[in-house]
Parts: C-alpha cells; structure tokens; sequence
C-alpha cells in the first residue's frame, strides 16, 4: 500500500474524533473536565502498514501535560497524526526509559542504554520486551551492550503503538469518570449516532471502533494490549485479574494481553515468547 493512501485512510478514521477534542478544549475551563481532561494524544508511533506488533494501551496518561506546565504552558497538549511530520516509537525518545535530574540539569540516556538510571519503569519493561521478541527473532545474533542493536532499523521500525483512547488522564480512574459525563453530553453521544443519552460503555465502544478500523487499515501480525482492561475492552471480554498473560483474538487478528498491576517486570520473557508466537 502506498503510503499516501494509508495515511489518507488513517486520517478520515482520526478525523472521526476530532469533535470529542474539540468539545474538549471548549469546555477544559468546567470544573469537572479541568480536574479531569489532560491532553489529546493519538499516534504515538509512525504509521504502518503490516508491523510487526501493534501495541495497545489503554489511554494517554499525564506525563506530556506535566511536561507542557514545567514548560509554563498551561493548555493540554494535543497530538494529532501529521503525516509531514516523522515520528518515531514514544519509547525510543531519548531520556523517556532512561535518564535523571542532578543539580537542575536533565540527563536524557538512549533507549537502548540499558545499563543506565531508569528514568520511567513501563517504558524500561516495554523495552526489554523489544530486546526479548528480538532474541527469541534472531537467536543466532547478540546485541552490544549500550550501542543502537543491529535489529533497531528493521524490526525496530515496524512497531506500531496507540491507545484505545486518546484522551489523556491521571489515572483510568479517572478516564472513567469522563466516560459517565460523555454518555450525558448531548454534543458527544449525538455525535456518535445515539438519540439520547446513554451507557458509559456505549462511549467507548463508539472510541473502540475506531481503532477496530485502524486495525483493519494497518494490518498487524499481532495486537498486544497493554494492561487487563485495555485487553477486556478491545476483545469485549471479561479476563480474570489474577492471569498474568493471557491471549486472545479479534477478527482475523491474535491478540496478546497482560497484567501490568505491580511490578511486572519479571513478564518480559512471557510477553515476549507470547508475542513470537503469534507473529510466525
């Protein structure tokens, strides 16, 4: 598919939710959105056609909008899909997985500087993820410790991440929360085909959609949800909370979840193997 085309389909499938974000900024000085709504963030990767992995979370959290007022900018970041603008995969940024103040001065580390201070625990465990799907990959090969890895210009480059919705919050808790407003929101619930106002999981169902017609568009090997609810939501399934990794399907695609609740880094090497599994 030429690239031009996918990014004019995934356009029109965005473009769809642009009136929840400008509903949004219209109303974030209400006092119950301006506790509550911190950003519209949608991409947070390059878009692609057949990656590798598609990864899903569930929501944006605060980090950009805390960003945007260390930066004495007070309005909510929003982040559309540009395609004039190139992007890269979120966790690859430099100082996002790895980094540290001292005496005022930020140090950013690189990504792939593994042995260095972790700057943002998930970022650190998706990473090693990535280092885990590229070994079960490629066995016969080994990456150097602390340089750019061999696989990060090819498999590196085909993995996709959003969310399964783009409106940032503190917590899913609070996301929640939006959720009940937005299915009494007459600009909102009209927008989205309802009549009158309705149940908070007819709001996201209407969000899940459009990431169905993402999927649909890019066509990936394998979805990966990030997190129980961002797994239950997407495959409209109830997961016992006590698996910790659990698989699944949607349509013609697998779909791979897990339980981020606590410190789960010791997953890694299931995610991974689940990942690689479904990716042949």
């Amino acid at each position: 598919m030429e690239n031009k085309t996918l990014f004019d389909k995934y356009l029109e499938i965005e473009k769809e939710l642009y009136p929840i974000k400008d509903f949004l900024e219209e109303n974030r000085e209400i006092d119950k959105y301006k506790t509550l709504y911190k950003g519209f963030i949608t991409m947070l990767s390059p878009l692609i056609f057949k990656p590798d992995i598609l990864f899903l979370g569930i929501n944006p959290g605060q980090g950009a909008f805390i960003e945007n007022r260390n930066n004495n900018i007070e309005a909510p970041p929003i982040r559309l899909f540009d395609p004039k603008v190139k992007t890269e995969l979120d966790w690859y940024k430099d100082g996002n997985a790895r980094g540290f103040s001292e005496n005022n001065k930020w140090h950013a580390h690189k990504w792939y500087e593994t042995k260095q201070r972790i700057n943002n625990r998930f970022v650190a465990n998706m990473i090693d993820v990535l280092y885990k799907v590229s070994q079960l990959l490629f066995p016969d090969k080994i990456s150097e410790n602390d340089e750019e890895p061999f696989w990060f210009k090819s498999f590196g480059q085909n993995i996709m991440f959003t969310n399964l919705y783009p409106v940032a919050t503190k917590d899913t808790k609070d996301l929640n929360k939006l959720f009940s407003y937005f299915s009494k929101e007459q600009k909102i619930f009209t927008h989205f085909g309802f009549s009158k106002p309705v149940k908070k999981w007819d709001i996201q169902r209407s969000f899940i959609r459009n990431i169905e017609k993402t999927v649909k568009l890019v066509q990936p090997k394998v979805i990966v949800c990030i997190g129980t609810q961002a797994f239950n939501d997407f495959t409209y399934t109830t997961t016992k909370k006590n698996k910790k990794v659990f698989r699944g399907e949607k349509g013609d695609f697998p779909v791979i979840g897990f339980n981020r609740s606590g410190n789960w880094s010791n997953l890694t090497k299931d995610i991974a193997t689940a990942i690689f599994d479904n990716m042949k």
